[in-house]
């Protein structure tokens, strides 16, 4: 077992996936964690109704996953993963504006949903077509892994960012906007979309 992780952790796409799946997947473990805490703070809901529309949250979010899968097989998984992070960084900034309550605030977090849920569902099929065949398993391990840590700052910072002078979340929003767009960036400037990079294989266990 530790020689093929080893061997896994030696692969740039190993790196290169965690690190997508720990902002799509992290994002959205972060807001079904913290969004009944936003909620009542900007919407005054009571416990009850944050915690009703954050299930909603949650269930968008879980519901879009197969359609990223989806979309990735007739598709290049980047111009998925593109697209959630586009369509977070966008939702995100609306969500700055503190939209009014019910309508509009509901349209705007249970889109941010169904768009990191498109990515998590994008990325881990890129992740199966990028990988070499002896590693699947253990490239995918880590990869979960990652986006369970990514789960955790968000909240975090979520926390002591917050204005209770002004009641917003403004720079804990900005920050994710800013962290979509240069992920954004990176996916569309530095990653191909073809399957499998030309000589990428892991090396042999030992």
């Amino acid at each position: 077992m530790v020689p093929k992780l080893r061997a896994a952790l030696r692969l740039r796409v190993t790196w290169e996936m965690s690190l997508l799946y720990a902002i799509v997947f992290g994002g959205f473990v972060a807001f079904s964690n913290y969004l009944p805490t936003y909620i009542k703070n900007i919407y005054d809901f009571s416990a009850v109704d944050a915690g009703t529309r954050t299930a909603a949250f949650a269930l968008a979010a879980v519901l879009a996953r197969p359609i990223g899968g989806t979309l990735s097989d007739r598709i290049p998984p980047k111009y998925v993963v593109m697209t959630s992070f586009a369509g977070t960084a966008v939702m995100a900034a609306i969500a700055i504006a503190k939209p009014p309550a019910d309508l509009w605030s509901g349209v705007t977090f249970i889109l941010l949903a169904i768009f990191l849920g498109i990515g998590t569902g994008g990325v881990f099929a890129w992740v199966a077509r990028r990988s070499p065949a002896n590693t699947v398993g253990s490239v995918t391990g880590i990869v979960a892994a990652a986006g369970g840590v990514g789960g955790y700052f968000p909240p975090l910072v979520m926390g002591a960012t917050y204005d209770q002078a002004g009641n917003d979340y403004t720079v804990g929003l900005a920050l994710l906007v800013v962290v979509a767009v240069v992920a954004l960036a990176y996916t569309t400037l530095k990653l191909g979309a073809r399957e499998a990079p030309p000589g990428e294989r892991a090396a042999p266990p030992r």
